[in-house]
Parts: C-alpha cells; structure tokens; sequence
C-alpha cells in the first residue's frame, strides 16, 4: 500500500517519548513506519515534510539522534516529491510538480476552511464545540499531495485528517486507530472507512 505518514507521525516513530501518555502513539507510528522499512508499505511524501520532521527533531533531541531520525526517513522514503534520483523521472516530475503547485494554490482557498457536518458527530476525535476545521499551509501541501498521488494519507492531526476525508482522499486519523486496524495496515491491508470511524470518541 502506498503510504503518506504526516510530520507528526513521523516525528512520534523516529523518537522514544519521555512522557508515557505519548508512548502508545509512538507503538502506532513505529509499526506503520517499520511495514514501510520492510517494504511491505511504500512511503512517499512530499519534500516538506522531511523539513518539518528535521525542524521538530531538533528541538527535541541531540543533534546527532535527530540526524539520524532525518537520514532514516530520507532512506526509507521511495519519493520524496518533487525530487528524484531516477534520471527517467526528471523531466515528468518537472511537469507535474508545476500542477501540484497549482492545486495547492487551489486548495489553499478551498481547503483553508471547512465546516463540520453534524452529522458525522460519531467519527472519532469529534469536538462539539468547534463547527470549522482549519488548515494551515503545510496542510495543504499535504492534502494535495495526497489527491495527486492517491495514496492513504496517515495523520495524528484531526482536522487534517477530517478534511483530507471529506473530500474523498483515503485517511486514518492515528489516535483513531485501534491495535487490530494498526497491525492490518501495517500488513499492507486497507481499513475500511466506516470501521475506523465507529470507533469510540477520544
């Protein structure tokens, strides 16, 4: 399965969690992202989000392990788009990196803000108190993304995820995802829609 893993998955698989509340979400990530070190799943995520993992590591860790974090990602990723090391690719890459442009600059406006259906009240992670969901820039580089390549986009961010689903693209929200649905995916199996999102509120 081709596989779209957010910086915040990321970031929770290539780092252990000093706090103990964040350590079943780095068992989550850690199994996803190694299915994608296997081969089992591909990995392909556009280029900035290689540099938001590498700007939050940083932060968190000593400059060599977060090195390394970044150098294991840079490995395990088969795209890494708009760059590639296929010669063959170039000149298809610099044609489409041109409209993946465009539809970021489309989604910015169409995406940018998106009202709640209250009808969808029973999806996990729902908040009654909010009506929009907001994305921010990166977002939409990654929503886009995620159109173009029609791969299954993975988040632990609930409004990207509610977004990136409302509009048809293929999303599981992490904290949403039981043991059973981790271990599927990580097998390269997808979770049917309406399993993960009877789950129970979080």
């Amino acid at each position: 399965m081709k596989l779209i893993l957010d910086s915040d998955v990321l970031v929770h698989a290539l780092r252990f969690p000093k706090e103990e509340t964040l350590l079943s979400l780095h068992k989550k990530a850690s199994q996803i992202f190694e299915s994608c070190i296997s081969g089992v799943n591909e990995l392909v995520i556009p280029s900035v989000i290689p540099v938001e993992v590498g700007t939050v590591l940083s932060k968190i860790l000593p400059a060599e392990l977060a090195n390394e974090g970044i150098e294991k990602l840079m490995q395990v990723a088969v795209e890494i788009y708009p760059f590639t090391i296929d010669p063959s690719l170039n000149s298809l890459y610099s044609l489409s990196s041109n409209l993946y442009f465009q539809r970021c600059v489309t989604n910015s406006s169409e995406l940018s803000k998106i009202r709640k259906d209250p009808e969808d009240k029973d999806v996990p992670g729902w908040n009654k108190s909010k009506t929009e969901v907001m994305l921010g820039g990166m977002d939409v580089f990654v929503i886009s993304y995620a159109e173009m390549k029609s791969a299954t986009l993975i988040t632990n961010d609930w409004s990207l995820w509610y977004a990136a689903w409302k509009t048809g693209i293929s999303s599981y929200w992490l904290s949403g995802l039981t043991t059973e649905q981790i271990s599927d995916i990580s097998n390269g199996l997808s979770v049917k829609e309406s399993h993960h999102r009877t789950q129970r509120e979080y």
